[in-house]
């Protein structure tokens, strides 16, 4: 799997090497070349869970309870920011046939405020207390289902960062959308990252 990235870089000399500084031009322009390879449809969407409630007497975030009761959930600004996130690709007009996510309550929430319609799928469950094996069959099968998908839509999925991070080297915030292109010959090429908090 390729990765590529879309925009002008600037780069300063920092303890003997060459790093790469996004700057907000920089990453607004990544940011709407990646809407617009939206637009065009066939992408596939994986995107980080919004923000959870945080601090003393929280539920552990690696607890599963189906009945929602006890399991970490969306803080108020999660859902703020859920809802603001399915805005987003109706305000650029992108055209979502399918989205799926994690049975947990955080990404089952988040999935269903940014976009109403939204299906469960166990392998977008958190993998961070799976044994190695199962985990890695899980990642496998996000990679296959990624690979397969062939448009004209969107395909979005919602899930969790060490399941993103499983199957990719881009480490995501709160509801940043890793843009996944396949190739239609059983692989996929990484567009970029559409940042949250750098996109509007």
């Amino acid at each position: 799997m390729r990765s590529r990235f879309n925009g002008r870089r600037a780069f300063i000399w920092l303890c003997g090497a060459w790093v790469t500084v996004l700057t907000p031009t920089t990453l607004a322009m990544a940011s709407e070349a990646l809407w617009e390879a939206l637009q065009a449809g066939g992408k596939v969407v994986v995107v980080r869970h919004a923000p959870i409630e945080r601090g003393p007497g929280q539920t552990d975030p690696r607890v599963r309870d189906p009945s929602c009761q006890t399991e970490a959930k969306l803080s108020a600004r999660g859902r703020r920011d859920a809802a603001e996130f399915g805005r987003r690709f109706r305000a650029h007009q992108v055209a979502v046939s399918q989205v799926l996510h994690s049975p947990f309550c955080r990404t089952t929430e988040t999935a269903t405020i940014a976009f109403e319609h939204a299906t469960p799928s166990g392998f977008l469950a958190l993998i961070e207390e799976m044994p190695p094996a199962q985990a890695a069959a899980q990642s496998r099968h996000l990679q296959q289902i990624t690979s397969a998908h062939g448009g004209p839509g969107n395909l979005v999925l919602i899930t969790h960062r060490p399941n993103i991070a499983a199957v990719s080297f881009e480490l995501l915030d709160y509801l940043d959308a890793l843009v996944l292109a396949p190739d239609g010959a059983g692989d996929y090429e990484e567009l970029g990252v559409i940042r949250f908090a750098d996109s509007d």
